[in-house]
């Protein structure tokens, strides 16, 4: 008769236990802006999402990203996760041919295996004086895409022959409040 008890009193606190709010960390949100004072139909604009790729698109139907920094392995970098916080892990990445990469989303992006020639950072983001930069010697560029007044961010080396139109532009970070996470 005491086991029942027992089991009882323990389904009893585990109830309680389960029911208390989990204690979640506070995020440092930021939102990305691309700054080009010499072109007014891309300076001031935000950076959104589509099709997993980032960049400056015209229409209703994209909103500017939010994100957030962890720490990089790699010494001084950090890594930008975008928030909301889910199940799968989105974070802002660097992928393509060396010499000029598209500022892209990654899904889970310790597991990603670029394609042959290509490359994958995501690691690599440098946060300062209120601009992103990469670790690696370059600049942004902005190439405007096949539609509308919209344009696709690349961070470029310098070693990428580039034949397409394209304006040097800064990324910039702004703060965008705050956010919850509630995972480990």
């Amino acid at each position: 008769m005491k086991w029942p008890v027992n089991l009882l009193s323990l389904g009893l606190l585990g109830a309680f236990a389960s029911a208390t709010p989990i204690v979640g960390r506070q995020l440092n949100l930021y939102q990305l802006q691309i700054s080009c004072p010499a072109n007014k139909n891309v300076d001031g604009r935000f950076i959104a999402m589509k099709n997993n790729t980032l960049g400056v698109f015209d229409g209703d139907d994209t909103a500017p990203i939010k994100v957030y920094t962890t720490e990089s392995e790699k010494a001084g970098c950090s890594e930008l996760h975008t928030y909301p916080v889910g199940i799968i892990d989105h974070s802002v990445g660097l992928l393509g041919p060396p010499g000029l990469l598209n500022l892209v989303d990654m899904i889970n992006p310790h597991t990603i295996n670029p394609g042959e020639g290509d490359v994958a950072q995501w690691d690599t983001f440098r946060l300062t004086e209120g601009k992103l930069k990469n670790d690696v010697e370059g600049q942004w560029l902005a190439f405007p895409a096949a539609s509308g007044d919209s344009w696709n961010v690349k961070w470029s080396d310098g070693s990428a022959v580039i034949t397409a139109d394209s304006m040097v532009v800064d990324v910039v970070y702004m703060d965008a409040g705050e956010g919850r996470y509630n995972g480990e």
